[in-house]
C-alpha cells in the first residue's frame, strides 16, 4: 500500500529534469562560476598576509557582520577564511531563493494549472509528484555540493584544503535541501502558489534577519536561524561538520511532514485560509503591464531584495 503512494516517482523525476534541462544547468553553472571565480580573484587581489589582515580589519565591524555573517579566523585571514566570510552567507541566501522558486514551480503551481490532476488520473502515486520534486532538488544540490567542493580544491590554494572545500560545498547543498523541504511544506499549507512563495520568502527573510541580529548581539540567537546553523560550521577555519548533519536531519523531518500533509490533503486545497480578493479588478490590473506586474510582484520584490543585499555586501 505504501509503495503505491510513490508509483511512477522515477518517471516524474525524468519529466522534471526534462522540463528544467536549461534552468537547472544555468543555476548550477552560475553558482560555480561566481564561487570559483571569486576564490581565484581573492588569490590575486590579496597576495600577502599583511593585505589580508588589513582587509580583515575593514570587515570587522557590526554592520558588515549583520550583512554577511561573523568573520571566523580574522586574526589569521587566509584566502579560505576570506572566501567563507565574504561569500558563503550571500550565496546561501540566493540558494534559498532558488529552492523556493523551483519547488513551487513543480508543486503548487502544477496544481493550479491542472497538471497534477492529469497525472493522478493516470496510474501514479498520490505522493509521487512531491517526492519527485524533492528528489530532483536533492540530486541537484548534491551535484552542486560536489562540483563546488572539487572546484575550490582544484584551485590549489593552500588554505582551501579538500576537507574545507567539500564542507563549503556541503553547506550550499544542505541549505538548498532545507529550503526545498520548507517550501514543500508551505506548498501544502497555502492554497495558492503565491501564498506558498510568500510564506517561503518570509521564512528566508526572517531567517536571515535573526541570523544578522544574533551575529551582532548574541551568538545564541543565531542558532534559531538555519543560516546561523550552516555558518556555524566555520568553513576553512575550524571545519565543523556537525551543523551540516543537523541541518540535513531537520530537512528530512520537514520533508516527511510535507509528504504526510500531502497524503491527507485534497487536491487544490490548503490548510491555511485564503483571503478573498477584490470583486472587480482595477483599471491598472486590467492592462497587460499591470496584470504582469501583479502576477510577478512577489518574485520581483524578492529578487530586488536579494540583489540589494548582494550589492551592499560587495560595496
Amino acid at each position: 500500500m505504501v509503495k503505491q503512494q510513490f508509483l511512477q516517482t522515477g518517471r516524474l523525476m525524468r519529466l522534471i529534469l526534462r522540463r528544467d534541462r536549461l534552468r537547472l544547468p544555468i543555476w548550477l553553472i552560475g553558482f560555480l562560476f561566481v564561487t570559483i571565480g571569486t576564490a581565484a580573484l581573492f588569490k590575486g587581489l590579496y597576495a600577502s598576509h599583511e593585505e589580508r589582515q588589513q582587509m580583515a580589519t575593514t570587515f570587522d565591524n557590526p554592520a558588515v557582520t549583520a550583512l554577511i555573517g561573523p568573520g571566523y579566523g580574522l586574526d589569521h585571514y587566509t584566502e579560505g577564511a576570506m572566501m567563507a566570510h565574504q561569500m558563503l552567507a550571500m550565496t546561501l541566501l540566493i540558494i534559498a531563493v532558488m529552492s523556493v522558486l523551483l519547488v513551487v514551480r513543480h508543486t503548487r503551481s502544477e496544481e493550479e494549472e491542472g497538471r497534477v490532476e492529469l497525472i493522478r488520473a493516470l496510474p501514479s502515486g498520490r505522493l509521487s509528484n512531491l517526492t519527485s520534486t524533492l528528489l530532483v532538488m536533492a540530486l541537484t544540490y548534491l551535484v552542486l555540493a560536489l562540483t563546488t567542493g572539487i572546484g575550490l580544491y582544484s584551485l590549489g590554494i593552500e588554505s582551501m584544503d579538500l576537507n574545507g572545500s567539500m564542507l563549503y560545498g556541503a553547506a550550499l547543498g544542505v541549505t538548498g535541501i532545507l529550503f526545498a523541504a520548507t517550501t514543500a511544506l508551505f506548498a501544502q499549507l497555502a492554497q495558492t502558489s503565491k501564498g506558498a512563495v510568500g510564506l517561503s520568502f518570509l521564512l528566508v527573510g526572517l531567517g536571515y534577519l535573526i541570523r544578522a541580529i544574533g551575529d551582532v548581539s548574541n551568538e545564541t540567537i543565531s542558532w534559531f536561524s538555519p543560516f546561523g546553523w550552516v555558518l556555524g560550521s566555520e568553513v576553512y577555519v575550524n571545519d565543523y561538520w556537525w551543523p551540516i548533519g543537523m541541518t540535513l536531519i531537520v530537512s528530512l523531518i520537514v520533508a516527511a511532514v510535507a509528504l504526510y500533509l500531502n497524503s491527507i490533503r485534497d487536491l487544490d486545497a490548503g490548510f491555511l485560509p485564503t483571503r478573498g480578493g477584490r470583486r472587480h479588478a482595477t483599471a491598472w490590473s486590467r492592462s497587460h503591464l499591470g496584470l504582469t506586474l501583479r502576477l510577478q510582484k512577489t518574485s520581483i520584490i524578492s529578487w530586488a531584495v536579494v540583489i540589494f543585499i548582494f550589492g551592499a555586501a560587495l560595496f
